[in-house]
């Protein structure tokens, strides 16, 4: 049997997975875009969230549905998430956790562990290859959104490229809503001094983080961000021109190309690939 092909890889890609999921869940619903990017020599790690949520926590099955969330039957379950809802919202929020937790991964390597997902330890090389982007849904990428405008101040990392946010959107930062500490996460200047690009993918059937919540994040990140939709709902989709659009895109990235397609002018396409659409 001939030797495994040792891969030599770019860079590494932090996974972000959404409110009721865990990195076994997201590893799952990413397959094909993490298949792709492995082709293309990028390291997929995918974090956990740091708060495993109590059955008082969680939204009724009809909702985890539609967060896009396994419904298990077993007692014991694995449901995270990024930080708690305090009174089932986003004010009041406390980020000390999760940025903690990237952290201790950026530091030292270690990452919550997930029994359904065994994520082996990274040889030194590993440890040092550059973190070159983030890709999260929904909560992971409201988080995702909010820690990368400061990501080289939080983390000391300032090999970032691009972020892929899947159905992201902005945490309020007025007074009202206790996150006025976080105001200053969001970029001053719609993103043009960031030295990253960010891509925001979105369905129009999305009835959980709708049209106007991810063109609130969008409209302040304008001048270093591009815009996908996908003809679906609350999901990471995982059709191949799908796949193909965020990976050609990130490809683009990588390789300083100056002029980038706009993804919502081939929404045409998209629109006759819907069958081939299924939920990642």
């Amino acid at each position: 049997m001939p030797p495994k092909k040792e891969i030599k890889f770019k860079g590494k890609i932090l996974f972000l997975h959404g409110y009721t999921q865990s990195s076994s869940v997201f590893y799952a619903k990413t397959s094909a875009l993490r298949k792709k990017l492995l082709k293309l020599n990028y390291k997929s790690v995918y974090l956990n969230g740091p708060t495993k949520l109590t059955p008082a926590d969680l939204p009724s099955t009809d909702s985890l549905s539609k967060f896009n969330t396994v419904i298990s039957d077993d007692e014991e379950t694995n449901y995270r998430s990024w930080w708690i809802k305090p009174h089932n919202t986003n004010d009041g929020i406390d980020l000390s956790e999760p940025v903690a937790e990237i952290k201790k991964y950026i530091g030292e390597g270690e990452i919550i562990q997930d029994n359904d997902l065994v994520q082996e330890a990274e040889s030194d090389e590993e440890r040092r290859l550059p973190i070159v982007g983030i890709i999260g849904f929904s909560q992971g990428a409201a988080l995702a959104g909010l820690l990368s405008h400061k990501f080289k101040d939080l983390f000391g990392v300032d090999s970032l490229k691009f972020v892929i946010l899947y159905s992201g959107f902005k945490i309020d930062t007025s007074e009202k809503s206790g996150n006025a500490k976080y105001k200053d996460y969001y970029p001053a200047d719609n993103g043009e001094s960031d030295q990253f690009k960010i891509l925001h993918i979105y369905g129009e059937l999305d009835t959980v983080v709708h049209e106007d919540r991810v063109l609130s994040l969008y409209e302040i990140t304008k001048d270093n961000s591009d815009i996908l939709k996908h003809p679906g709902g609350h999901f990471v989709p995982n059709s191949k021109l799908m796949v193909d659009q965020a990976t050609n895109w990130i490809v683009h990235i990588m390789e300083n190309k100056q002029e980038i397609s706009k993804p919502e002018d081939d929404l045409d396409s998209l629109m006759d690939m819907m069958d081939g659409l299924g939920k990642a």
